[in-house]
């Protein structure tokens, strides 16, 4: 283990350090928890429009993960009588462990703006008043009139009004209201656990390798439990990579490159 990474590992056993390093004071915008968030969840229906209560509630330095490996196969017998049998088995090798430096949960509160999709009205209708075929067609612009009418035998709009009745449904969502910043319900409640490797040197490649290696470890041996809000949840924990200054090469390669391409692979990287 090098000096760097010993370092570190006892500076952020102090929440208030790791608070820092994930949410800086100066940052109003507190674009490095956004960024975790990103990484963590699916927020398709959902804006969020402030961060507060950034806590620490656990963490575990150097936490070995054993991803389960399953080995799966057929055993036939021919004679008498024929047989077959599928069999998986799944285990843990506990001698190849991957690694995380430092495994850290954390609660945060999320001022959140959530489209829930309410519906205000379902109205249904039969459609009889076609003439032509592409009148039919403009009607129900969803369906194959071609197949249809060979699948059922049609050959004229006149067998194709008669052979069925044909519905229209119309949803019409709720148009949501103003978003109110101060209503407690807009107020939610989030857990961040983070994967955070520890490197003194910068090797691009292997970093990423390490990031996406712990991250599908953690994705395969522990099971998220789902949120009842529509958010739906990636990884449970999400990578960070965590550089010295010093480990930065230089042009082309400079700190916001590094931090640009990495992010694109959902891995936040932090240079302290």
């Amino acid at each position: 283990m090098s000096e760097f990474v010993d370092q570190q590992m006892v500076r952020l056993s102090d929440p208030a350090q790791l608070t820092s390093l994930v949410d800086p004071p100066g940052d109003p915008q507190h674009g490095r928890v956004r960024a975790l968030l990103g990484a963590a969840y699916t927020m398709e229906f959902a804006t969020i429009h402030g961060v507060s209560d950034v806590q620490v509630r656990q963490t575990e330095f150097q936490r070995p993960v054993f991803p389960p490996r399953r080995t799966a196969g057929t055993w036939f017998q021919t004679m008498p009588p024929y047989t077959r049998t599928d069999l998986a088995l799944e285990g843990h090798d506990p001698t190849a462990p991957v690694w995380v430096d430092l495994a850290a949960e954390l609660g945060l509160t999320l001022l959140l703006d959530i489209d829930v999709g309410d519906v205000q009205s379902v109205l249904s209708h039969e459609i009889t008043d076609f003439a032509t075929l592409d009148e039919f067609r403009s009607r129900f612009r969803f369906i194959d009139l071609d197949a249809f009418m060979a699948k059922h035998d049609i050959t004229t709009v006149e067998e194709l009004r008669e052979a069925f009745h044909y519905l229209i449904t119309e949803v019409r969502l709720r148009f949501p209201g103003p978003f109110d910043p101060n209503d407690p319900a807009n107020r939610h409640r989030y857990d961040l656990k983070l994967a955070i490797l520890i490197r003194e040197t910068l090797d691009v490649a292997a970093a990423l390798r390490d990031a996406k290696l712990a991250r599908t470890a953690m994705e395969r041996a522990i099971v998220p439990q789902p949120r009842s809000d529509g958010t739906e949840v990636r990884t449970p924990y999400a990578p960070v990579l965590l550089f010295p200054v010093a480990a930065v090469p230089g042009p082309p390669l400079t700190q916001p490159v590094l931090e640009s391409f990495f992010a694109s692979e959902g891995v936040l990287t932090l240079f302290v």
